[in-house]
């Protein structure tokens, strides 16, 4: 690395409208249709968004506790994933994305009941 510049293993979504076909209802109830409170909708930033959807309040408190143990699940895998990138271990971060996938398809079940 430089001085300035560093060099990161980095993971993004490739197809954003994959996520809303994966997960539709989760997006539904953090993403208002039409309202972009991030410029990008991955699986990273769904995953951010439904933890901070539960600690900001932003859904009903019926929503709140039905959704925080997997929420928190999902941000947790997030972080981990993250760490992994910027320590350069592309391949057990590989495997975290299973992790942080199939937190969001819990929270996909659970939304689904909203």
């Amino acid at each position: 690395m430089g001085r300035l510049l560093q060099v990161r293993v980095s993971a993004w979504t490739f197809d954003e409208k994959a996520v809303t076909k994966e997960w539709p209802a989760l997006c539904n109830l953090v993403w208002e249709e039409g309202t972009f409170s991030t410029p990008k909708r991955g699986v990273m930033e769904l995953a951010e968004a439904v933890h901070t959807a539960c600690q900001a309040g932003l859904v009903s408190d019926e929503q709140v506790a039905a959704l925080e143990g997997s929420a928190g699940d999902a941000y947790r895998a997030l972080e981990a994933l993250k760490e992994l990138l910027a320590d350069w271990k592309p391949s057990e971060a590989d495997k975290q994305t299973y992790a942080l996938e199939d937190a969001l398809d819990r929270l996909e079940d659970i939304a689904a009941k909203f």
